[in-house]
């Protein structure tokens, strides 16, 4: 006498007895290499969108404009720098003790 979990399993291994493979369609492989192909050779523009357009516009802007502002500040200190040197040499005075010395 066989168990119900045996029954169970012949049903379960017959059930797929007539069951027949399934049969692609005739050109299928044709039609899957043509769109391989295609795709291979298939041309993409070159295209940039418009926000890293606008990204890159922006990096450049800023790069721009951290120079300007340093080429001024750097401008300003070299001038104060030069007018404190004429001053201190039209009054001959220095930063050094060796004019205290010579007197």
């Amino acid at each position: 006498m066989e168990s119900e979990k045996d029954i169970w399993i012949k049903k379960a291994l017959n059930s797929i007895d007539g069951i027949e493979p399934a049969i692609p369609p005739v050109n299928l492989h044709g039609r899957v290499m043509q769109r391989l192909q295609a795709e291979r050779f298939r041309i993409v523009p070159d295209t940039v969108s418009s926000a890293t357009i606008y990204r890159i516009a922006a990096g450049i802007l800023l790069i721009v404009a951290l120079n300007v502002l340093t080429c001024v500040v750097f401008s300003k200190s070299i001038t104060e720098k030069k007018g404190l040197q004429s001053f201190a040499k039209e009054y001959s005075i220095s930063g050094t003790s060796d004019g205290l010395l010579n007197m």
